[in-house]
């Protein structure tokens, strides 16, 4: 079973914690970036109704010339004519309504994308490696002492004690035992080898 968690009690609440506000404060943002991108892209509608107003003309010069070309004489130049000026000023409406809302578009996104990185990333960027690195270390951890291993082994017990006295802080092992070098020195190893599996998030 892949660990996620540290095994103690407490330190197990705190990165469940860590996740879940992590969790809810990702959601909320996420949702607030996709009403604002929504929102502003609603404005692309312009866009598009120039570039319906452009089509519009176009295909009303197109009309307006096959409704005239049956004119004798001068139907045909008159339809071209028609459908030639109609087609001049429709298709730069065309245009620029397109490019209105590929442009609206691109702002669209570039904002949402800007609050997502301005409420996302300075939390991720700290919560992420720390996390991380917490359930690496649990994860190694547990592989390395508890598969092949009996914390009950003196052995075992002696070699995670040396690793506390030698790794950790003289405030973490005071918080196992009250005197952790003279503990060391007269071979009582249980206290240390406890600090040294808090310390990796395992439960003695």
């Amino acid at each position: 079973m892949i660990k996620l968690w540290s095994e103690l009690p407490r330190a197990r609440s705190r990165e469940m914690l860590a996740d879940f506000t992590t969790l809810i404060w990702v959601a909320f943002w996420a949702v607030v970036v996709w009403r604002l991108f929504v929102f502003l892209s609603s404005f692309a509608e312009a866009g598009r109704s120039v570039q319906a107003g452009g089509q519009t003309m176009i295909q009303g010069g197109r009309d307006l010339g096959e409704s005239l070309a049956g004119l004798p004489l001068v139907g045909s130049q008159i339809r071209d004519v028609t459908r030639d000026a109609f087609a001049g000023a429709g298709t730069p409406l065309t245009s620029f309504g397109t490019e209105l809302e590929r442009f609206i578009y691109v702002i669209a996104v570039v904002i949402a994308l800007l609050l997502a990185l301005v409420t996302l990333q300075p939390w991720l960027s700290r919560y992420v490696p720390w996390r991380l690195g917490r359930a690496r270390r649990v994860r190694a951890a547990h592989q390395a002492i508890r598969t092949g291993t009996a914390l009950s082994d003196p052995d075992t017990r002696r070699l995670l004690a040396m690793r506390a006295v030698s790794r950790l802080d003289y405030a973490d092992l005071l918080e196992y035992t009250s005197d952790p070098l003279g503990d060391w020195a007269a071979g009582r190893h249980d206290a240390l080898a406890m600090a040294e599996l808090a310390s990796q998030g395992l439960d003695a």
